[in-house]
């Protein structure tokens, strides 16, 4: 049976204007979730993933069961057809929110691949959907194929974020070779967003309080310098609000002009500690008894006993 050509998966629908711009031959597929946030268990039967994933986005988001199904799922069912191409083209900036989902499309094209699975990543700093047709097209020239090896990279790497030991996923990023440079760089980002050992923040959240305690007002200036001074989270202004939602309003006041509580100033400080609310980063369920923290002074994830 012949194959089609290419087929490209697009991060978003962002990118699609600039990329047909471009002009470059294949079909197209967006890819439209967010598996940085939230719940994602590597060990589920894909429909349970699914279902648990549609009930997080609708509840975190405000998205309806059908807009989800036409949006999200339908896209992901054209994926158990990719073996009819001759190769796949992923489209993905480097940021941890790109990154994550690029690891799972990895590991699930991995099991009825293409002949062919070549990954275009801008350098750090650079977006796609920001990007001139030549750059596209120089980008498409320059893109790289990945190997079986990687591959299988990547499929432990998908286990370890979406299973319940971080810790395995840590010694992995210090040990062993990542198929590539932004993924690494992404995961290791992922880490940071565990509790502090210390304070309780994570690494996004102590940087929100900090902008708020340099004079930052109003939510607009906050996500404003927070894009410019720590761009490798990727996080829109959703997710930003998310983050500060639960800062509010025992660390920062709930409304405009934004500042610091005095328990959010003694926390910044290192005075106090805060209790995480909940949430789930990959397989792991964070609150008040996450069984993992960050330590700032060693740089790394340990566990919280």
């Amino acid at each position: 049976m012949k194959k089609l050509p290419t087929l490209h998966i697009l991060n978003g629908d962002a990118s699609v204007a600039a990329f047909s711009a471009a002009r470059l031959p294949g079909q197209v597929l967006v890819w439209r979730e967010v598996l940085s946030e939230g719940p994602a268990f590597y060990t589920l039967p894909e429909h349970e993933f699914w279902q648990k994933r549609q009930e997080f986005i609708t509840s975190a988001y405000g998205e309806t069961a059908e807009k989800y199904h036409e949006k999200v799922l339908n896209e992901v069912q054209k994926l158990a057809g990719v073996g009819a191409f001759f190769e796949v083209v992923l489209w993905f900036d480097t940021d941890l929110m790109c990154q994550v989902n690029l690891l799972y499309l990895l590991q699930r094209l991995q099991q009825g691949k293409p002949a062919l699975l070549s990954v275009c990543t801008p350098a750090p700093g650079k977006n796609i959907a920001l990007l001139k047709p030549e750059e596209l097209q120089h980008l498409f020239d320059e893109r790289q194929q990945l190997s079986e090896e990687q591959l299988e990279e990547a499929a432990q790497l998908w286990q370890l974020y979406a299973g319940s030991d971080q810790l395995n996923l840590q010694l992995y990023l210090q040990q062993m070779p990542v198929p590539l440079p932004s993924l690494e760089k992404a995961l290791l980002l992922h880490l940071r967003r565990y509790p502090g050992c210390i304070d309780g923040l994570s690494q996004p959240e102590r940087m929100l309080l900090q902008i708020i305690h340099g004079g930052a007002t109003s939510i607009n200036e906050l996500m404003q310098q927070f894009w410019q001074q720590d761009p490798g989270y990727g996080f829109g202004d959703v997710q930003l609000q998310h983050i500060l939602s639960r800062l509010q309003p025992d660390l920062v006041q709930a409304r405009e002009p934004l500042s610091l509580s005095f328990f959010g100033g003694r926390v910044l400080e290192g005075y106090a500690s805060f209790t995480p609310k909940h949430r789930w980063l990959g397989g792991v369920e964070v609150d008040g008894n996450c069984p993992y923290c960050f330590d700032q002074e060693k740089r790394a994830l340990r566990r919280n006993c």
